[in-house]
């Protein structure tokens, strides 16, 4: 049986999906599982509180890192999470197809594979744990290569690069009429991704007109619970790319598209 905590919009606070969660949790909880950053919104949630919490239970914890992966400065040791899953074809700018998956030795007792294979891995927890089969060897080592060339550049710096343009993105779009920002500016509780509605526009329409018209590539939320356009700057992005891109938006809000 699955117990939903569901987001709440605008992000409420660490505190509130804390205390959420722990009004979740029943003696027969086995599992906390809940995304570290969204991708709809970029709403950011407390994994070190929520990993505390569920310790404190017994619980085990699985935090999806898809979006926070080779974007956040994540500490695992400090987050302290019995799993940890990451994509490589997001914010590390690597392969699809290939991510990571964090496993705290603490909780190697408590899980055993279901699935074995002829060709297990050479030592400690890859033993029972791995099964290589056949695998993509190019993709596994162009993350590595991904990897590499963040870690040169510094985790805190991407990340603070992503936090100060998306600052400023937002800022900006809330001058323009008509639009409507979903993202929350608290840097506690969002990062790097800024996610709007365009008045009455078509966000398929302007997403495809940013990316033919102006060469602005960005994403839109169809289904999501706040669509619209999303932006989601990196450290290869500069400030005068995100007065552009923010300029562009003004320009067919104004226009049409």
């Amino acid at each position: 049986r699955v117990k939903v905590v569901d987001a709440v919009s605008p992000h409420p606070g660490a505190e509130y999906y804390v205390d959420a969660f722990t009004k979740a949790l029943t003696p027969r909880t086995k599992v906390l599982a809940f995304t570290h950053l969204t991708s709809t919104v970029g709403d950011l949630f407390p994994a070190r509180e929520l990993c505390r919490l569920a310790r404190e239970h017994g619980v085990l914890t699985l935090v999806d890192g898809a979006q926070s992966f080779g974007l956040l400065d994540v500490n695992l040791r400090e987050m302290d999470p019995d799993f940890y899953g990451g994509s490589g074809h997001k914010w590390p700018c690597g392969p699809k197809e290939a991510g990571v998956l964090f496993i705290n030795r603490k909780s190697e007792s408590r899980i055993w594979p279901s699935i074995y294979s002829a060709y297990p891995g050479a030592i400690g927890i890859s033993k029972t744990f791995e099964s290589f089969g056949q695998r993509d060897e190019p993709a596994i080592r162009a993350l590595g290569e991904a990897l590499q060339l963040q870690t040169r550049i510094g985790r805190p710096a991407i990340e603070n690069r992503g936090r100060e343009l998306a600052q400023a993105i937002m800022a900006d779009l809330r001058k323009v009429p008509g639009v409507k920002v979903w993202t929350h500016p608290d840097p506690a509780r969002s990062v790097a991704i800024v996610s709007f509605q365009p008045g009455g526009l078509d966000p398929q329409k302007l997403m495809l007109a940013l990316y033919e018209k102006d060469r602005i590539v960005c994403a839109t939320r169809p289904g999501a619970d706040r669509g619209g356009i999303r932006f989601s700057p990196h450290f290869y992005n500069s400030p005068a790319e995100a007065e552009r891109a923010v300029a562009a938006v003004k320009r067919y809000m104004a226009t049409g598209l």
